[in-house]
């Protein structure tokens, strides 16, 4: 199914194209019928085909994927994300996230705030040591339990979908020279701090700050730049 899923993400197989029937991917990938058939229905079961009786199973619209499976954001986070997927995922980020850090200076615990100052550490520890996976690890961490400090199950639903965006995001911003990613850091104590004090309004607005900063790091699109600006 990875096999198909990458040659469906990647253009290979465009919407409204018909993937190769089962004797073909039998054939292929020298197996039973019983196992491709499997593979079809679990894509579909993620919106990324429809099984068309006695015609084949289609590619669907982007749109209709399925983009809150575990599966599929695991996938695409190996992946090269291409530019419409990067920009997208960060206009997603700039949509929900400085609301969600308002709501966590009004919901979070001492719990909570200690996961999210987890997430702190590891990033500055990461900076110390000039390590990109410590970083990115306590970069999720921080984002995730801020998430998870707003006890909204429909948000803890995104988490996924807000974690690969992070890391895509991240990893297309973070140099090799971690040391350069210090203002971040910085404005990231600072969102600590505003969720610790109970101000959601300096909290939503640092939020923004910290992904309109990703946006600008990861295009030269002036429009791109002005309608995220305006969200």
């Amino acid at each position: 199914m990875k096999n198909l899923i990458h040659r469906c993400f990647s253009g290979e197989f465009m919407e409204g194209m018909l993937l190769p029937g089962e004797i073909e991917l039998c054939e292929e990938f020298k197996a039973s019928r019983s196992p491709v058939r499997s593979a079809l229905q679990a894509m579909a079961s993620k919106g990324i085909i429809t099984i068309i009786p006695k015609k084949g199973s289609m590619i669907n619209k982007l749109d209709k994927w399925n983009w809150l499976d575990g599966q599929i954001l695991d996938y695409i986070s190996q992946e090269d994300t291409n530019p419409y997927f990067m920009k997208n995922l960060l206009i997603m980020r700039l949509t929900f996230e400085p609301n969600i850090s308002a709501m966590s200076a009004l919901t979070s615990d001492t719990s909570d705030l200690i996961n999210i100052h987890s997430g702190y550490r590891l990033m500055l520890e990461g900076a110390e040591k000039n390590n990109r996976d410590i970083f990115l690890e306590g970069d999720i961490l921080f984002h995730s339990s801020i998430v998870a400090s707003c006890k909204n199950p429909f948000l803890s639903s995104m988490d996924s979908l807000l974690s690969t965006a992070m890391k895509l995001s991240l990893d297309k911003t973070l140099e090799i020279d971690i040391h350069s990613h210090l203002p971040a850091l910085n404005r990231h104590k600072m969102l600590l701090e505003a969720i610790r004090c109970r101000n959601p309004d300096l909290a939503r607005n640092i939020s923004r700050e910290i992904i309109l900063s990703a946006i600008k790091r990861v295009t030269n699109d002036e429009k791109f730049e002005e309608l995220a600006i305006n969200i």
